[in-house]
């Protein structure tokens, strides 16, 4: 039977048809998008403002809440270590007005009695003050005792103690079996405010190019994307606050850019919406969804009139290779289309074969290609590493042994250690945010900054890893992070600086007690904020002392069970033997975390170093 090219059988039954109804469908198509383009660009401008609006509130509460957890657990702590009769100690006064002074959001802290007498205070006028002697301060007691975590007031209220406007909130203190009363005033709240917007507006977009601004009072742009058009007057013709006041968006040209505007009122400052009407127009989705629906309706008709050709030159060709690209998409390379009752089908057929054939060979080609190079980026990466133990054999002060083990062929976490002169040692355990190449790459650009900052400052490790934070962040387009724990040795008198960026807490044996984590000065991640400062600490390491600093591979290492490794069996590890050299100390460690998880894959990267200070 001679075969028949399928567009001579099924095109004059077609044409005609196929013709009105693409005239209709493009009129339809371009009602429906012109009415959905606006809808959605309306409601996407309202959601992302509520949604910036929402967040900068919500975050505000929660770091309150925060701040008031940390509060209530350090004083307690002082209670625990000094006494009650510390409430008395000006010391505490003094605590508690640096404190104020500090990074909390608060403006005043009130230290209160079992009995509801205010025991100390920031504010000293308010020490003496009876919470029982007026009916807010009573309410406010209330709240706490009845809270069974943190208190927290929503509104503002006249302070019963001097007056002013604060907002309260408040939790128990276990230990001392009073309470912490902390007050915020407008001002500290209206600046915590501030500050979530300009945090939060530089990174924020509509869509793709679609941005926020903040407009204050004297109708001047304070925070904008890359602070561009911070101290301007905005390059808007509308006006924003009747915009604002509306619910509703508009269309003007902002910057010489065609673009809706929609408005939100904080108070006296304005939150500004800008989405390029452009970008709005191509908006895939809008118009794939109109073109569908219209698609749709058009070919419902159009199919009663080619059903019969269809289903007898068509359908079945396509049902059965259909059928074996289905098979070759779920991965069966083997499957081979053999429909070809047309010239067309035949040669789709042995098209379709042709392509599976050259993509078992590109496949191949690749996974071989692809194994070799994450081999070489594994050795390259290991090559940035110290490597050989014990790195500084002449030296008769300290051992030392570190290692990384990558969850996959190259990864994140990363250490190092170098003299920074005959006295002074600097250790670096450190993770970055992620795994695989970007991490990696991330990672060695990261140490070489941070060898070269210590370098330069020495102990001074605050300023080398605040001038390593700010290089980051000039370089770090697809906002990576990374934890650091930084220490400086001072070989002769075991005097320990260090700088904790989010990282774990260390693992310090001192003498014959065994090894206990060292709850030491916690700081943001490096890279995470530009201008970002950090806090140095200090301890002492005896003759004999072991300093144990790891990554979170170790402690989230997840057995069958999903259960973790945790820093109780850490440290469980650590005590087994710490006589033992380092090399033996690490390997304990890691051999009780593959017996506990056995064969479950390890999905983090595990890095650790082991530290014995001799003097």
């Amino acid at each position: 039977m001679k075969k028949k090219k399928l567009s001579r059988i099924i095109m004059e039954n077609i044409v005609t048809a196929v013709a009105g109804a693409f005239i209709i469908l493009l009129g339809l198509t371009f009602i429906f998008v012109c009415l959905y383009v606006k809808n959605r660009t309306t409601d996407l401008i309202s959601y992302r403002l509520e949604d910036l609006y929402t967040y900068v509130i919500s975050t505000g509460e929660s770091d309150r809440v925060s701040d008031m957890a940390i509060l209530q657990e350090s004083i307690d702590e002082c209670f625990e270590e000094d006494g009650k009769g510390f409430v008395h100690n000006p010391a505490m006064t003094e605590y508690l007005k640096d404190t104020v002074r500090g990074h909390l959001m608060y403006s005043e802290i009130n230290v209160i009695s079992p009995e509801g007498i205010i025991m100390a205070s920031s504010v000293p006028g308010n020490v003496g003050f009876d919470m029982h002697s007026t009916e807010v301060s009573e309410e406010i007691l209330k709240g706490i005792e009845e809270s069974n975590e943190i208190y927290m007031m929503q509104d503002f209220i006249k302070s019963p103690m001097d007056g002013s406007v604060m907002k309260y909130g408040g939790a128990r203190l276990p230990k001392y079996g009073g309470f912490v009363l902390g007050g915020q005033n407008p001002e500290e709240f209206g600046g915590a405010k501030e500050w979530y917007f300009y945090s939060r507006i530089p990174f924020s977009r509509i869509g793709k190019v679609g941005y926020f601004l903040l407009i204050d009072k004297d109708n001047e742009i304070i925070c904008s994307p890359a602070e561009k058009y911070n101290g301007e007057k905005p390059d808007i013709h509308v006006n924003l606050e009747e915009l604002a006041g509306s619910g509703k968006i508009a269309k003007d040209t902002v910057y010489g850019v065609s673009s809706y505007v929609g408005a939100i009122a904080d108070g006296d400052d304005i939150i500004v919406a800008v989405y390029p009407v452009r970008e709005a127009w191509e908006a895939g989705n809008a118009s794939m969804v109109v073109l569908l629906v219209n698609y749709a309706i058009v070919f419902a008709i159009i199919f009663l009139l080619i059903h019969r050709l269809t289903k007898k030159h068509v359908v079945k060709g396509v049902i059965s290779l259909d059928n074996s690209l289905s098979k070759i998409t779920e991965g069966d390379l083997e499957e081979k289309a053999d429909f070809r009752d047309s010239i067309e089908f035949d040669k789709l057929s042995g098209g379709i074969n042709y392509m599976v054939d050259s993509l078992k060979g590109l496949i191949k080609e690749a996974g071989e290609r692809i194994d070799k190079e994450l081999a070489v980026a594994a050795l390259i990466q290991t090559s940035f590493l110290p490597r050989e133990f014990p790195p500084f054999p002449d030296r008769e002060e300290f051992e030392l042994y570190a290692c990384m083990v990558t969850a996959k062929e190259v990864g994140g976490d990363f250490y190092d250690f170098f003299l920074i002169d005959d006295d002074h040692l600097a250790l670096v355990v450190a993770d970055v945010s992620g795994k695989g190449i970007p991490a990696a790459m991330f990672m060695v650009m990261a140490k070489d900054k941070l060898r070269h900052s210590v370098e330069k400052h020495g102990n001074d490790v605050a300023k080398a890893v605040s001038e390593v934070n700010n290089e980051l962040c000039r370089e770090n387009d697809e906002m990576m992070f990374v934890t650091v724990w930084l220490g400086v040795v001072n070989l002769t008198t075991g005097h320990v600086d260090y700088v904790n960026a989010g990282h774990e807490y260390p693992a310090i044996c001192s003498g014959k007690e065994g090894f206990k984590l060292y709850k030491d000065v916690h700081g943001p991640y490096v890279a995470a904020f530009s201008g970002t400062k950090f806090t140095a600490g200090s301890f002492e390491l005896a003759p004999g002392d072991i300093l144990f600093q790891y990554t979170d591979g170790i402690t989230e290492a997840t057995n069958a069970d999903e259960k973790l490794f945790r820093e109780e069996r850490m440290i469980e590890a650590l005590n087994k033997d710490i006589t033992a050299s380092v090399e033996d100390i690490d390997a304990a460690v890691r051999s009780s975390v593959a017996e506990f998880v056995k064969d479950a894959p390890q999905f983090d990267d595990m890095t650790t170093l082991v530290f014995r200070y001799k003097g």
